[in-house]
Order: C-alpha cells, then sequence, then structure tokens
C-alpha cells in the first residue's frame, strides 16, 4: 500500500525544517572562530603602471603640406636617418631655385669682371693718369717758380690741380673698395638665403632620429599635415617599467627594491623586477611620483604601452602578530569568545589580513562576526 501524506502537512514540516536549519546554519556560523597567528609580512607599495622601451620619440612634420609618400607601418624596423615620409614641397623648391638664381647673380656682380666695377676700375685708371699728368706738371712748375719765371698765382694754380686729382683717385679708389665690399657682402647674404632655403626645404623629407621600431602611426598617405602634427613614434633599447607612486608612498621606495608585477598581456602570471630610477620631481598630469623598474627576467612577447600593476617590497618584518580582517570591524573591535568585545590597535591591513599591534595574545579566541 502506498500512502500519500497530506500536502498541507508536507508544507508545514518542510517550513518546520527549513526554519531549523536556518537556525543551525546562523549558529555555526556564530561559532567561526580563529586565533591570532605570528607571520612574517613583506610590506609593500602598490603602483599602477605601463611598459615603455627606454629610447621614444615622436616624428612631427616641420611644415604645412600634403603626405606625398609615407611608406612605413607599425611594427616595421627603421635605421638611422632613413627616410619615412615626404611633404609636397612645391612651392619651397620654386622659392629655393629664385634664391639660387639671386645668388648667381651675386656672384657675378662681385666678380672683378662685373660691369658696375669695370666702369669703376677704368674711372681709377684715368684718374691715374690724370694725376701723373699733373704731378709732372707740378714738379716742372716748381723748377720755373725757383727761377722766377712764373707767378707764384700760376704755380698754385698747378699745385692745386695735382692735390685736386690725387683727392679724385683716392676718392674713386674708396668709392671701388666699398661698392666691392658691398657687393662681396650681397654674395654671401644671398648664399645665406640658399641655404636657408635648402634647410627649409629639408623640413619636407622627415627622416629618422635613431634606429628602432614604428610602433604608432597616426597619418595616411595623401592627407594634409600642419607643422607640428605627430606622424609616427619610434621606439628602441630596453623595455622599463614605469610606475605611478602616490605622496604618501614614495618616501618609503629606494633603488634596488624587488617589484612583483602583474602585466595585464600575461593575467596569470607574475614578474619581478627591480627599482632602477626615482624621479626627484611630483607629475603634475599623473598626480604621483614616477618611479621605473627593470624586469629581472623579460615577458616573451613585449608591447610597448601595455599597462600593468606592482607591488613594490618597501620591508620584511619578522614574528609578525595577524589575524583575518574579516574578523575585525570598525576598524579595530574583535569579538573574544567569552562575548567581549575588545578594542585592538592595529597596523598595516589588506582584504586578508590585519596587523595587531596591541589589544591581543596568541591565546585569545576569536568569534567571526556575523553578516
Amino acid at each position: 500500500m502506498i500512502i500519500i501524506p497530506d500536502m498541507r502537512n508536507l508544507s508545514r514540516l518542510s517550513s518546520y525544517s527549513f526554519l531549523a536549519l536556518t537556525l543551525l546554519l546562523g549558529a555555526c556560523q556564530e561559532t567561526e572562530t580563529t586565533l591570532p597567528v605570528r607571520k612574517t609580512l613583506e610590506d609593500a607599495v602598490f603602483a599602477s603602471g605601463y611598459m615603455e622601451q627606454e629610447n621614444i620619440y615622436t616624428v612631427s612634420a616641420k611644415a604645412d603640406g600634403i603626405l606625398l609618400s609615407f611608406p612605413i607601418l607599425e611594427g616595421d624596423s627603421v635605421q638611422k636617418g632613413d627616410l619615412i615620409a615626404v611633404i609636397e614641397n612645391d612651392i619651397q623648391h620654386n622659392q629655393l631655385q629664385d634664391a639660387m638664381v639671386v645668388h648667381q647673380d651675386a656672384i657675378a656682380d662681385a666678380s672683378p669682371d662685373s660691369p658696375q666695377l669695370q666702369h669703376l676700375q677704368t674711372q681709377i685708371e684715368q684718374a691715374k693718369k690724370q694725376l701723373a699728368f699733373d704731378q709732372e706738371n707740378y714738379a716742372r712748375y716748381q723748377k720755373l717758380r725757383a727761377t722766377n719765371s712764373i707767378s707764384q698765382l700760376e704755380f698754385e694754380k698747378i699745385k692745386l690741380q695735382s692735390q685736386n686729382a690725387q683727392s679724385n683717385l683716392e676718392a674713386l679708389e674708396k668709392n671701388y673698395e666699398d661698392v666691392e665690399n658691398s657687393l662681396q657682402l650681397n654674395q654671401k647674404r644671398s648664399l645665406v638665403q640658399v641655404n636657408t632655403q635648402r634647410t627649409l626645404l629639408q623640413d619636407y623629407k622627415l627622416r629618422t632620429g635613431q634606429s628602432g621600431q614604428v610602433i604608432q602611426v597616426f597619418k595616411k598617405q595623401g592627407e594634409l599635415v600642419r607643422k607640428g602634427e605627430a606622424i609616427a613614434r619610434i621606439s628602441s633599447g630596453a623595455y622599463l617599467i614605469k610606475l605611478f607612486v602616490a605622496e604618501d608612498d614614495i618616501t618609503k621606495v629606494d633603488l634596488n627594491q624587488s617589484v612583483a608585477v602583474h602585466i595585464n598581456t600575461y593575467p596569470n602570471r607574475v614578474f619581478t623586477a627591480r627599482v632602477t630610477k626615482i624621479y626627484p620631481g611630483f607629475d603634475e598630469a599623473e598626480q604621483s611620483y614616477i618611479v621605473e623598474a627593470q624586469f629581472n627576467q623579460l615577458p616573451d612577447k613585449m608591447f610597448s604601452g601595455t599597462q600593468l600593476q606592482a607591488n613594490i617590497e618597501v620591508g620584511r618584518r619578522e614574528n609578525v602578530l595577524v589575524i583575518p580582517s574579516d574578523y575585525v570591524v570598525k576598524g579595530s573591535i574583535v569579538r573574544l569568545e567569552t562575548g567581549e568585545e575588545k578594542q585592538i590597535e592595529t597596523g598595516n591591513k589588506d582584504n586578508l589580513i590585519t596587523e595587531v599591534v596591541s589589544g591581543l595574545t596568541e591565546e585569545d579566541v576569536l568569534i567571526k562576526p556575523t553578516q
């Protein structure tokens, strides 16, 4: 015979069973206990950051124009001095040609055979002949005056004529020198202009400053670029860890301290590193101090800019009394097995353990607080 129980009684029975089970679990939770234990603690400073290569620089446009040639891609290797972009330069090229024409004209004008200098040289030659004639005439008149063959007035006239010829020659020679210097200066200035235009023309050809790998490309061939705009980023050298440390923690950090690094591209691995540099200035953009570290052993694959988190080991303490953090309420209150609530002095803490500075011993039995 099969007996089918009354469903109302069964329902009432189930309710009683559930209540009993709930009370039993609550009682178990209330009686969960622990003892303080002594452990060796490693004090650490948390820092977030990223990974980058030692040398990173940005190639920027030095002039406005259209990218006529831009043959590089992310991941490409480049050598120092490689041409990686050419910007449209027709106007600048024409300006260079004009400057070269002006310079050639300046060279011709500064040449001794130039019409301007030849004309002045002809005048000087004529002035020399005139001076020679006047000086010869003056010498003859001196002899005549010595014998009173001519009057003093005639002698003075010839003397003045000779002096004027001398002054005229000197003035012409000085004028020649001034004109020659001016033409030579003009020639030098025109050469400077040529070199300036050549330098400006080179601004339309972008070359790498050092060897490395292209990690970012910001433009495409045919795009308009403005002076100062970033074209590409290139990196080289060893991989570094850049860490951002809070103001409260920076005094705890020293060179060669050990660092445990969690890289986002390797979520299940921890890499070790050491502190190699501490920047002395506060970084306003990051609102932190910047610390550099280097890997003890590099990951298999490295990507510049990879985000990471790190713990910098700043000290090790032996025989520290600790309890589970979930046994502490209101920051410093614990409950003893006797039911007494006791306030303790705590030290460093995290989600798992809390350091007990004073107020407990290893013999104190603690009851875990109910939720």
